[in-house]
């Protein structure tokens, strides 16, 4: 294919500036905010084992969310843990263990589901009857 140039001169109009985009106020939180992913449920394990309130999509103080709500938030919003599926010892045991086998041998790696946090976790879900087998499909 061959480009001519056109023998007649093009006139180039010349736009008026436009006005300035408004900003619009943003939501307090991203739509990659894990904590929306959080369950009702979820929500009342996490206050008895951490003692954080997330509601509605935000921790309840300053600074970061500890390690194991973080953790749980990322599991229900990548589909580890599904919108239906509720949060069962069985699973915290599960996830703990596929995680220090991904942790082994890396330095400084802390795994979420462990210490103190999980031992109430585990406890909190084991006294309301929520220590079922975790079956996936």
């Amino acid at each position: 294919m061959r480009i001519t140039p056109s023998p007649e001169p093009i006139e180039v109009r010349r736009v008026a500036p436009t006005q300035p985009v408004q900003e619009t106020a943003r939501p307090s939180f991203s739509v990659l905010n894990d904590f929306r992913y959080l369950t009702e449920s979820d929500k009342d394990l996490l206050r008895y084992a951490t003692g954080e309130v997330v509601e509605p999509g935000l921790i309840d103080r300053r600074g970061a969310a500890s390690a194991f709500t973080q953790q749980l938030a990322l599991d229900r919003r990548t589909g580890e843990l599904s919108p239906s599926q509720p949060v069962t010892s069985v699973y915290l045991r599960n996830a703990a263990a596929t995680l220090a086998e991904f942790g082994e041998g890396r330095p400084g790696f802390t795994n979420p589901y462990s210490g103190e946090v999980f031992d109430r976790a585990v406890a909190w879900l084991d006294a309301h009857g929520r220590s079922r087998a975790d079956i996936r499909m």
